[in-house]
């Protein structure tokens, strides 16, 4: 395969953050967009700030009352981000990073120029809970140990082991790409292939 899979909005670091996985022939990469320790803090648009009044006029049962309407809209976020699967749709479509209808080898291009560039910039000083990582890249020949089960992808590097939380509903797709990318042995049977991801089947690199 020489075309490229992105992989929306998927956790990473025990979902502290959130970014988009993209798989190359070769090369998988993560773009991490947001905090989510930092967004919860700076999170200004909860639809119950303003009942605070409530809480004041009303006593425990106004209380219960914004408790139970911001359980709810917690509920309602993760419950939208679980239908909300989308691939092919990641952040880096906004500053033309991801383009349409191109090989692998030629966004592979970019996003390393992309990295390099990153790398070189003089990082601003954030506190620790409102940082955010660089972008990743992974070679093949760097990862060992992959592996994709119960909807998370699992990998060593030389120095650290990486946890990406795809989902059920795209970890089949995620399995097929990576085996079309190169990630997968040519010997592995193709009875794995039609797993889930729940199984916890070992992807074997070339």
């Amino acid at each position: 395969m020489n075309h490229a899979t992105s992989f929306d909005d998927v956790s990473y670091f025990r979902n502290q953050f959130r970014g988009d996985l993209i798989v190359t022939p070769g090369v998988l990469y993560y773009f991490p967009h947001t905090n989510v320790a930092a967004a919860k803090l700076e999170r200004k648009a909860r639809p119950t700030e303003q009942l605070g009044i409530v809480s004041h006029l009303f006593g425990l049962p106004g209380i219960a009352f914004q408790l139970t309407i911001d359980t709810l809209f917690d509920v309602s976020r993760f419950v939208w981000r679980t239908v909300r699967i989308t691939t092919n749709q990641p952040k880096l479509r906004e500053v033309g990073l991801w383009r349409e209808d191109e090989s692998g080898l030629e966004l592979q291009q970019r996003l390393d120029a992309h990295i390099a560039d990153i790398r070189r910039q003089s990082s601003s000083i954030v506190r620790y809970e409102y940082s955010l990582p660089k972008p990743i890249r992974f070679n093949q020949t760097d990862i060992r140990n992959l592996r994709l089960s119960m909807g998370t992808l699992r990998f060593d590097t030389e120095f650290d082991r990486h946890e990406f939380r795809i989902g059920f509903r795209r970890a089949r797709l995620l399995r097929d790409v990576l085996w079309q990318s190169g990630f997968r042995s040519d010997n592995e049977s193709n009875q794995s292939l039609n797993r889930s991801g729940v199984g916890g089947h070992a992807i074997r690199k070339t």
